[in-house]
């Protein structure tokens, strides 16, 4: 099969939709494929590349949407692009026997307010409908969650339900990760990854800390991830906030802004952390989770969307927004070694339940019953 991947931002950022294009493209050559993926241009990126031996084409961003609209040589068209929908839309309607699958990662609807802080949310969820209700043949989703969400827009397409993957092949074990980092063996490390915006949490873990503080001084809060803005994601970051935030709490010595961090550098970071915090209002999948599970980090997240899917008995859910109880795990898992060992075995056990080159198999498997 000849197989195109349209995605709004594609490698070499990254992100959980970006790995998971690039994990496809790689996975699709790997079973016999051709593999090709249309994506936005941006700085320092070359207009047609091969990376893996997936073709990768950038446009403009302006251009992506029409530029959607010459897709005639392919056998399957998969797009996360929500920039590509209209231009999909009319494509299948003028193509009637063109294969189109809208990958959809996550829907915001009504949580969209408690998100992105937007007051013109209510707006931007009924656009959002729009666009995932319009033309193709089937849908591809990350979780039952998000599977039974789209059904509640009335779609009587059929959707299904692919998982992704951990995003790293392999991870060091703690006391090699810390010695790479420069981080010590008394250090108690918290770690997020994610965007530092107010849908992902980060403000809730930060909220704890001077709780903890007054069991373990040693105690430091590792957040990884990009501030995002309106060009980059959708979303304003609140960095700037937190940082000042931070500031006025003292606790600027246990509470590390790390940004954005090499890719290759990402398993050790997983692997230093005591525990993992995901204390985010909205997810599709949440592949961070599957990370740092696969690293044996005891996890502690939020019990909404598809969250609990992922976790699954891997992990601890809790009430969203529900600080005391995050704190109250973090404690737990600072201050009982058996409790600690345990959800880390939980955590392993649980992320071999995810795999990337399972479930692509199965994602080729739909593809072929379409043609």
């Amino acid at each position: 099969m000849k197989i195109l991947q349209i995605s709004d931002i594609a490698y070499p950022h990254i992100g959980g939709i970006e790995r998971t294009v690039y994990k496809y493209g790689k996975e699709f050559v790997r079973n016999g494929h051709e593999s090709y993926v249309l994506t936005s241009s941006f700085e320092k990126t070359r207009k047609i590349e091969n990376i893996e031996n997936t073709v990768y084409h950038r446009v403009p961003k302006y251009i992506l949407p029409f530029f959607s609209m010459s897709l005639k040589d392919f056998d399957i068209i998969h797009s996360h692009s929500y920039l590509s929908f209209y231009s999909l839309n009319l494509y299948k309607k003028i193509y009637r026997k063109k294969i189109i699958f809208k990958h959809i990662h996550s829907i915001y609807g009504k949580n969209l307010r408690a998100y992105t802080g937007w007051n013109i949310s209510k707006i931007l969820s009924i656009f959002e409908e729009s666009l995932i209700k319009g033309e193709c043949d089937a849908y591809i989703v990350p979780s039952n969650f998000t599977k039974n969400t789209i059904k509640n827009f009335g779609i009587d397409k059929d959707i299904y339900v692919v998982n992704h993957g951990p995003e790293y092949d392999s991870f060091p074990d703690k006391k090699e990760a810390r010695k790479i980092l420069g981080i010590k063996d008394e250090e108690f490390i918290i770690g997020f990854v994610g965007r530092i915006s107010y849908g992902k949490g980060p403000q809730d873990i930060i909220k704890i800390i001077p709780e903890i503080l007054k069991y373990n001084r040693n105690v430091r809060l590792l957040l990884i991830g990009p501030n995002p803005t309106l060009k980059t994601s959708g979303i304003m970051g609140i960095r700037e906030h937190l940082e000042k935030r931070v500031k006025e709490m003292g606790i600027e010595n246990n509470v590390e802004f790390l940004g954005f961090v090499e890719d290759e550098k990402m398993p050790y970071y997983y692997s230093s952390m005591d525990v993992f915090v995901m204390p985010s209002r909205n997810e599709g999948f949440g592949i961070s989770i599957v990370n740092a599970m696969s690293a044996g980090v005891p996890v502690i997240a939020y019990d909404n969307t598809a969250i609990p899917e992922t976790v699954g008995d891997g992990g601890i859910l809790i009430p969203t927004g529900d600080t005391e109880k995050i704190k109250e795990w973090v404690l737990k898992i600072m201050e009982n070694e058996e409790i600690r060992k345990m959800y880390s075995e939980k955590a392993i056990k649980r992320s071999r339940e995810f795999d990337w080159g399972k479930n692509v198999k199965k994602l080729i498997e739909i593809y072929s019953s379409y043609l």
